[in-house]
């Protein structure tokens, strides 16, 4: 890989700064026989570019689809590398935002404190076993069953989302199940509509007042709040993020190909919009969009698009809309990959809070 002189002097990847403030790299390429996964490659080349100060705070590396066109991979490979930097600290972005260099030394330096006290406190409680006499191999053994035992005696969470379509929450529910897996928590789905009436007996509410947590997303969680207030419930708002499968299909469009949105009066339309704007490496107002109910609307849009790509909430009427020839993408939302975190933190938090009860 070729390596050039930085600012400040130091050897890195070639590269050059464009008028928008983005980096492009020219020389840098992909060792498809190392073993190593391409998106670390990635990962590892970006790293070595700050750590060397070719890349500072505030810098913008490439765009997903830059990079992705100039290495020859699938853009969701960037994106698990930007991801996986922006889980340490290194990248950050809002939802519709160009990814940034943002190192978040705080957090980096808290993380090494946690680390060093959880280190010097199992060598305490060692070295205390072993002035007592035990084996400290059979006490960390023993300590493992405690640990087991503890861990048995967590109580099941129950988590209940909120959202407007059933659709929207049957894939959310589904994500949550799977990314929470290894917590111990029951998830259930209802629609803000149920919250609606309030004093009404029925399965969701019941489930709503013994739920220890209430998740939604930001565009309802002004009302969710609301309803819930007297039932003194958490209210935990999560962003809507594009699926996958709907990511690919939306990147993988010809570039000249024209992308309009059909929306449903209930979607959020505006961050809906931005999101698609992003991942086709469009500027801000260049994908119109209708709402479905407004007919005239969507026909012009139907008249200047040539692709269009419509929520989950609406996809009855947009199928009876498209012509064969024409192509559709169902969007599919669910939690960003920040929301898990942020949910794992609170169900772990939560779990810390169970006493160990000594032995008889």
């Amino acid at each position: 890989m070729a390596r050039a002189k930085n600012r400040d002097g130091a050897t890195g990847g070639s590269f050059a700064r464009e008028n928008s403030g983005e980096f492009i790299f020219n020389h840098f390429a992909l060792d498809r026989k190392s073993g190593l996964p391409l998106y670390l490659q990635i990962a590892h080349e970006l790293m070595y570019l700050i750590e060397t100060g070719v890349l500072r705070d505030g810098d913008a590396p490439p765009s997903l689809r830059r990079l992705a066109e100039q290495l020859g991979i699938s853009l969701l490979t960037v994106d698990k590398a930007y991801k996986w930097l922006q889980s340490r600290g290194v990248l950050a972005t809002r939802q519709g935002a160009r990814w940034k260099v943002a190192l978040i030394r705080e957090n980096s330096d808290q993380n090494v404190r946690e680390r060093l006290r959880l280190i010097k406190f199992v060598d305490e409680t060692l070295s205390s076993a072993m002035r007592n006499g035990f084996d400290p191999v059979t006490f960390a053994r023993k300590m493992v069953q405690r640990a087991t035992a503890v861990e048995q005696q967590v109580p099941f969470q129950t988590l209940v989302f909120v959202g407007c379509h059933s659709g929207y929450v049957d894939d959310y529910v589904a994500e949550l199940r799977n990314e929470l897996s290894e917590f111990k928590v029951e998830i259930q789905g209802t629609l803000t509509g149920s919250l609606a009436a309030a004093k009404r007996e029925c399965a969701d509410r019941k489930f709503l007042q013994r739920a220890d947590y209430v998740l939604t997303t930001f565009y309802h969680s002004g009302f969710v709040q609301k309803a819930v207030s007297q039932l003194n419930k958490r209210v935990v708002a999560l962003s809507l993020s594009l699926s996958k499968e709907a990511l690919y299909k939306i990147v993988s469009l010809p570039r000249n190909l024209r992308v309009g949105a059909i929306l449903s009066p209930t979607d959020p339309a505006p961050p809906i919009v931005k999101t698609l704007e992003y991942y086709r490496d469009q500027p801000a107002g260049s994908i119109p969009y209708a709402i479905v109910s407004d007919l005239a609307a969507v026909k012009r849009l139907r008249a200047k698009t040539d692709s269009i790509a419509y929520t989950i909430a609406c996809q009855d009427q947009v199928k009876s809309l498209l012509k064969k020839e024409e192509i559709g993408i169902v969007l599919r939302f669910g939690p960003a990959e920040d929301d898990i975190k942020k949910l794992q933190a609170v169900l772990t938090s939560s779990s810390r809070r169970v006493s160990v009860q000594p032995v008889a």
